[in-house]
């Protein structure tokens, strides 16, 4: 019998991606009883938050129960439940033997990072292998691994079992020769994770050595980006190189989460996780459609089984069916619900000031920070990096135009704060710099 062919292969990897809505509902109705039983029994915090708040799983019979009567969690919980007890994971890790393979820890963008126990197929691995399939990668193909750290661990059990190739690399400018030479060897379809630190280190080298970035990312189906927002100068040199760029997510320590090939939300795998959006002051459900704090419940992840917890990520979830031919639902992010401010009654958030940051010559890293003194405020403080070797006038004449084109745009008062972004990198990589600070 004939093998299949790459152009015959669907763009979905899973038949569960495109199965319909009646069935994900049912679904995950039956994974969030089994999974709310699992918790409770195993999980400390979940049984002490669920024991606090008067519920048992025999009253979780349904999603709208489920919905109606289960506790949510937060990082803090998780935090404070660790401290109290001595226990790494802040009572959220199941003592399963054979099954922990690895510790690993969330990123910390949010306070100190949490120990997370890794199994040996993690649902991250799961929703990246769709991810990577759906940008085009087949048996066969090689893919750039970029890690940020090795917080994480590298397995990737799931892009081996895809019949991947993995060429590894440290996210660092050092490394850019290096994965340019096996992008040209190799011909890979596909890089994760591509971040933005990454792309300005990769754009000064183009324009230092005269290489052709488009012969050099020929190959590549789709590259994976992550760690901010991407701006929109960002997305347009990567486009002027001829590679398409797909963001991700966490998904609330849960999973990720990345764009499809219509670039208008990030899938979250319904068969992964139960997702929600809250008020983020009344905690009171939000519909579809409407801005509301993301709350994610695993549906698979025994050593970690997070349920109803609270991300602090402002999102709109829809669940419509995508034109990628995905049934499961998407969402919009549009930034950390403790980021946000208001100015004279205007909503701000990081994301909005990055786009205007971005395209000054000497701000094109977009290092920027909020200075938030109190939730509202009569005027918007802007520290703002700059790249000292870029600068082309005075450092005033800079401000000035950076001030100008702000305020224009965003319409609140404006002081705006200039600082050599070397300083502003001493924060931390400019992919999880704090962007509102209070001081």
């Amino acid at each position: 019998m004939a093998s299949q062919s790459q152009a015959e292969w669907p763009d979905v990897l899973d038949p569960i991606e495109v199965a319909p809505r009646s069935f994900l509902d049912a679904h995950q109705e039956a994974a969030i009883t089994a999974m709310s039983r699992h918790a409770f029994e195993n999980a400390p915090l979940i049984n002490e938050v669920w024991k606090r708040a008067g519920v048992s799983p025999s009253d979780i019979k349904s999603t709208a129960d489920f919905m109606e009567k289960a506790p949510f969690i937060t990082k803090d919980d998780i935090r404070e439940f660790r401290d109290r007890n001595g226990d790494p994971s802040g009572g959220m890790s199941v003592s399963i033997p054979g099954q922990t393979v690895s510790i690993g820890t969330t990123s910390g963008t949010t306070g100190d990072p949490t120990p997370v126990p890794n199994w040996r197929r993690m649902p991250s691995e799961e929703s990246y292998s769709r991810d990577f399939w759906h940008i085009g990668a087949r048996p066969g193909d090689h893919i750039c691994h970029i890690m940020f750290t090795f917080r994480g661990g590298h397995r990737r059990r799931a892009s081996m079992e895809l019949g991947l190739c993995e060429i590894a690399f440290s996210m660092s400018p050092t490394e850019i020769p290096r994965l340019i030479e096996a992008s040209k060897i190799y011909r890979p379809v596909t890089m994760s994770i591509f971040p933005g630190p990454l792309i300005l280190a990769m754009e000064q080298y183009f324009e230092k050595t005269g290489d052709d970035p488009v012969d050099v990312f020929k190959s590549y189906k789709g590259a994976v980006f992550g760690g901010e927002p991407l701006g929109e100068r960002l997305k347009n040199l990567t486009k002027s190189w001829g590679l398409e760029i797909f963001e991700t997510t966490s998904l609330g320590d849960v999973a990720g989460a990345s764009q499809c090939r219509m670039h208008d939300g990030f899938h979250a795998y319904e068969d992964l996780a139960f997702i929600e959006a809250v008020d983020p002051i009344t905690a009171e459900p939000v519909a579809d459609g409407e801005v509301g704090e993301l709350v994610v419940t695993t549906l698979v992840d025994r050593l970690s089984p997070l349920v109803r917890y609270r991300t602090g990520d402002l999102v709109v979830i829809d669940r419509t069916p995508c034109g990628c031919g995905r049934t499961h639902a998407k969402f919009n992010l549009l930034g950390r619900a403790t980021d946000q401010i208001l100015v004279e009654g205007r909503s701000i958030l990081p994301r909005e000031i990055m786009g205007l940051v971005e395209n000054e010559s000497e701000t094109r890293a977009a290092l920027f920070q909020i200075v938030r003194t109190h939730r509202e405020m009569d005027t918007l403080k802007l520290r703002i990096g700059y790249n000292t070797e870029r600068l082309a006038g005075s450092p005033d004449a800079l401000r000035g135009r950076l001030h100008d084109k702000i305020a224009s745009e965003i319409g609140v008062p404006l002081i705006v704060e200039l600082v050599d972004e070397q300083e502003l990198l001493k924060l931390g990589p400019p992919h999880k710099i704090p962007r509102v600070t209070k001081s």
